[in-house]
């Protein structure tokens, strides 16, 4: 368990079979309250509108890819990927930050359930 951008979720690329899952629980916003990221927001709005705020999102969603890129290293690796935020699906602007590959299989379940039973078909048809 890590923290995003945290020093353990940054560095440490686990080998296939130890890495075979990440949850995303909410969105990592940075602190927008911070002195530095505030001007540069502000300073990026002013250039163009609303500039500084796809900059804010943008921050957010690398570091999501960059959390999940922590159980994918290669093409022939294989995880499951939680990302625990109906914002995920519900808002095009975050979708639309994920990778292709991630967006075309992306789920979504209504019931912890459905969702345990879906990795573990998941996890049973790669053991074949």
């Amino acid at each position: 368990m890590c923290v995003v951008g945290g020093k353990m979720s940054e560095g440490i690329n686990f080998s296939d079979h130890l890495g075979r899952g990440v949850i995303v629980v909410g969105l990592p916003y940075a602190n927008k309250q911070s002195p530095e990221l505030k001007e540069r927001i502000n300073y990026l709005n002013s250039l163009k509108p609303e500039s500084g705020n796809v900059f804010y999102e943008n921050l957010c969603m690398k570091a999501v890819n960059q959390s999940i890129g922590r159980a994918i290293r290669h093409k022939d690796d294989f995880a499951v990927i939680i990302l625990l935020d109906n914002r995920y699906t519900n808002r095009a602007n975050i979708r639309q930050n994920l990778p292709d590959w991630i967006r075309s299989r992306l789920s979504c379940y209504d019931s912890f359930a459905k969702a345990f039973s879906s990795v573990r078909q998941f996890f049973h048809n790669k053991q074949m």
